[in-house]
């Protein structure tokens, strides 16, 4: 187990620093919005060998917003499919070419500083509208507002959305309104992150597996688990055998809803709609886990404050998902039983 917008033009001409498509090909599909790239067009490709998706021109300035609004949350800028961390020299190549880099050097500061400089238990906050930063001690009550000492702004905001605070009446509103923002946000964040990723049952150790079976040896405690459903081996349901083993667990998976395949790409002979190539079966089975993890969280929140939440940060949208794509049960079922 590995542990391991506001439409943009075309920028930059295809190089070295970014992923130059076959003279064969004529176009490239983005990964989040599903829009056609031109061969000649500006992307960004996964450095993911498992992944490799590309993101389009369009959605690299949503990124390049929703970082500039909350550098801290939205740094490093990241593949929509895998989270995985694109190569930074293409970043900051797009970014120069979009003519962003000052304000991006403006942002990228405190995130070196808060790396070199702070103790654990300090962070950086910085001003929305200007490069005005100040050190918080993170085991303190939070601090949700932010008064800006800059002599050119001076401005009061909202540390979670980014606003300008106007007077008390609006404090009182950010208070109560922003805090839930956050408390939600960050269960759409785990539900994302979690259904990317598959954790040992054992010791909670997270990664995705490789190319082999989904028969799991962690490489930190050394437990036995399915990587399918989850499930340690001495958990498995397997009928009244004493000894439940994950051999005996892949028996019959093809009308059994309590067996597991052993490998990924033959769930395709069973169900159609799983791809034939195990990299593209891995792809399947992680969007199909977080959109149940997703469906949680909407069934939790409702579907209106799901709405807003991605309205507001984008958050839904940024790993090419939609409410509908959420919402569709089809696109929750691991393997359709007939």
């Amino acid at each position: 187990m590995s542990t391991q917008n506001d439409n943009a033009e075309s920028i930059v001409q295809p190089s070295t620093t970014l992923e130059i498509p076959s003279p064969q090909e004529n176009k490239l599909t983005c990964g989040i919005c599903e829009s056609n790239i031109t061969v000649t067009g500006t992307h960004l490709t996964c450095i993911n060998d498992k992944c490799r998706k590309n993101t389009c021109s369009y959605c690299i300035t949503k990124m390049i917003n929703m970082f500039f609004a909350q550098p801290a949350l939205n740094y490093p800028f990241q593949c929509g499919g895998c989270r995985t961390a694109f190569n930074n020299t293409c970043v900051e190549r797009v970014i120069i070419d979009e003519k962003y880099y000052e304000q991006y050097v403006a942002c990228m500061l405190p995130l070196y500083w808060s790396q070199k400089c702070l103790n654990d238990d300090e962070e950086f906050v910085q001003c929305p509208f200007c490069p005005y930063l100040e050190i918080h001690t993170t085991d303190a009550c939070p601090i949700q507002f932010l008064n800006c000492q800059h002599p050119d702004c001076g401005k009061r905001s909202c540390l979670i959305c980014s606003s300008m605070v106007q007077d008390e009446i609006d404090e009182l509103t950010h208070s109560s309104r922003c805090v839930e923002y956050h408390y939600r946000k960050r269960l759409i964040e785990e539900a994302i992150t979690t259904g990317s990723l598959r954790q040992c049952p054992h010791c909670e150790l997270a990664g995705i597996k490789d190319n082999n079976c989904t028969h799991m040896t962690c490489a930190r405690c050394g437990g036995r688990w399915c990587y399918f459903c989850g499930k340690k081996e001495e958990d498995l349901d397997d009928d009244d055998n004493e000894y439940p083993n994950l051999s005996e667990h892949n028996n019959d998976w093809e009308s059994d809803i309590n067996r597991c395949p052993m490998y990924l790409y033959k769930v395709h002979v069973f169900d159609s709609r799983w791809p034939v190539d195990d990299d593209d079966c891995l792809e399947f089975f992680h969007r199909c886990q977080t959109l149940r993890n997703l469906n949680d969280i909407l069934e939790l929140i409702g579907e209106e404050s799901l709405d807003e939440l991605n309205d507001r940060f984008g958050i839904i949208d940024a790993c090419g998902y939609s409410i509908d794509d959420i919402k569709n049960e089809e696109n929750r079922i691991l393997i359709k039983y007939s």
